[in-house]
């Protein structure tokens, strides 16, 4: 079974833009801009026209979007203004345009001085900073008066969402800055006025202004309650394990590892530097080396993880196995695959596994190195990926170690070694919230497919999706974003899931409030239920 590989870049950070210029550019420059973006879109997404209603319909968005520039030209906060709500009619999470920003714009934002979180059925106050730290689990109602359908409603028509949970995402993330918050309602607020319920029912109306500069809200102090079991680290992945709870706890932050990036080495990516530099950065806080080989070496490798996690859960002889992917904005789906070798041998090739991958073939997909169009490809053409009749185990297990082999895999050794039998299966059980993102998605869908139950809160990823976005930069503003080239449809007979994936241990506020809207509620939740 191949699956697709990608990188995700999703959401864009709206606490980290790119500082774009802010002069006025033509209206020839803008308009070029547009053209060049709208063309883009159709070369490289796979389908842009259904969200819109057909191809005569995006046409006419698209034409009527160029046809509103001025005749004094744009900014790119204006051109990111007017074209923003198109990207949001897509409804496409990996396809997107990042807002924006001056470096006076960045100083003079303010944050919120509370932090939210998603249950199933509300969504209410998570963290806070001293001085609202009585509303720590307080459901919102209201905020500006605006029901939260309102504040989904007007999200989801401005910005990429999948389904109704991304909506809540996005619009919690926007209400975080009082710049941000302008999306959702009438101007630039510099409070917030929120109706409330108490955890006792009472109703409550608390105004909290924008106080906290960008240090502050990225680095202060929060008041949160947490399970002292769970060790905080940031590391990119690690793992407890706790005999006495019959359980081990697999912290996964990120789907990239070194396995990612020696795929990326032997597939010729162009963008393998970027990528590496980007992971120093975020998860390892040292310089990137100048050897891409000794670079690639120093990234932390999943299967070693993962097989060391099996290992002493074997010796220990726990039942329960907790993956946490709360938060987990994807990475590189392919690296997954040799740890579920590891939980079921050869048994992992019988799955029953109906996804399709569909990718256009576009000039930006052959730029990035990783692929040729062959004799029998053209530009436009599409590359069909899905699920083969399930060949005889050890013809299985030869193919997927002969792909191992010629990436140069460090997985390599732990599938060889295990000789088509499972290192260990426990029961396993993954914890998502609406932050679960594309290849975490995938980890999910796949372990869930293969046994494995859900627990938390849905995913802001749909399954019938589409993936695997190639950046952009429009040549005039400076505007950066990304465009999907792959569909992906895993759920091919059951559009609603394919929708929205509904854990098989949903929590709605009551679950969180019993567990005194602890941050690890779910983790707590999930070892009491399944003792």
């Amino acid at each position: 079974m191949k699956t697709s590989l990608f990188i995700f870049i999703g959401f864009a950070l709206l606490v980290s833009q790119p500082l774009v210029g802010q002069d006025r550019v033509s209206r020839d420059d803008a308009l070029a801009d547009l053209r060049y973006l709208f063309a883009l879109i159709e070369e490289v997404h796979p389908d842009p026209y259904s969200a819109f209603g057909g191809k005569v319909a995006f046409k006419r968005e698209a034409q009527e979007l160029w046809l509103g520039i001025p005749e004094q030209g744009m900014t790119s906060d204006e051109l990111y203004d007017l074209v923003r709500p198109f990207f949001g009619q897509m409804m496409d999470g990996h396809s997107h345009i990042q807002r924006p920003s001056s470096t006076a714009a960045v100083a003079d934002r303010r944050y919120l001085p509370v932090r939210f979180r998603i249950a199933v059925d509300a969504i209410f106050v998570s963290s806070a900073r001293q001085t609202y730290g009585d509303l720590i689990g307080y459901r919102v109602e209201a905020v500006q008066g605006k029901s939260l359908d309102e504040l989904r409603q007007a999200a989801q028509s401005v910005f990429p969402a999948e389904n109704e949970f991304g909506a809540t995402r996005r619009f919690t993330s926007l209400l975080s800055s009082n710049s941000a918050a302008r999306y959702l309602l009438d101007d630039t607020p510099d409070r917030l006025t929120l109706s409330l319920i108490a955890e006792n029912g009472a109703e409550v109306t608390r105004v909290i202004p924008y106080e906290l500069t960008r240090d502050q809200w990225l680095d202060g102090e929060w008041e949160d309650r947490r399970w002292e079991a769970i060790e905080e680290r940031d590391a990119p992945f690690y793992f407890q394990v706790w005999p006495d709870r019959d359980a081990a706890y697999f912290k996964v932050r990120t789907i990239m590892s070194r396995e990612a990036f020696e795929i990326m080495r032997a597939a010729g990516r162009t963008d393998l530097d970027q990528w590496l530099g980007q992971f120093y950065s975020r998860y390892l806080d040292r310089p990137l080396p100048e050897d891409t080989d000794v670079a690639i070496a120093g990234v932390p490798s999943f299967s070693e993880t993962a097989f060391n996690l099996l290992e002493e859960s074997k010796t220990h002889q726990t039942r329960r196995l907790i993956i946490d992917l709360r938060g987990n904005g994807g990475g590189w789906s392919d690296i997954l695959k040799p740890f579920y070798y590891m939980l079921h041998g050869d048994r992992y090739f019988e799955a029953s596994l109906p996804v399709v991958f569909a990718t256009q073939i576009s000039r930006p997909h052959l730029e990035l190195g990783d692929v040729s169009l062959g004799a029998q490809y053209e530009i436009g053409d599409y590359l069909f990926s899905e699920a083969p009749p399930n060949p005889a185990p050890e013809d299985a297990r030869e193919l997927f170690l002969d792909e191992l082999r010629a990436s140069r895999q460090s997985s390599l050794q732990y599938v060889e070694s295990l000789r088509g039998e499972a290192l260990y299966t426990p029961e396993v059980y993954v914890v998502i919230d609406p932050g679960t993102f594309s290849a975490a998605y995938h980890l999910a869908y796949y372990l869930w497919r293969l046994g494995a139950k859900i627990v938390g809160v849905p995913s802001a990823q749909a399954g019938n999706a589409f993936v695997d976005p190639i950046p952009f930069e429009l040549p005039n503003t400076g505007l950066e974003g990304a465009i999907s080239r792959t569909a992906q449809i895993l759920f091919p007979d059951d559009a609603e899931r394919g929708r929205v994936l509904m854990p098989d241990f949903p929590l709605n506020w009551a679950d969180f409030r019993a567990y005194g809207f602890d941050a690890h509620a779910e983790i707590r939740y999930l070892l009491e239920r399944t003792e």
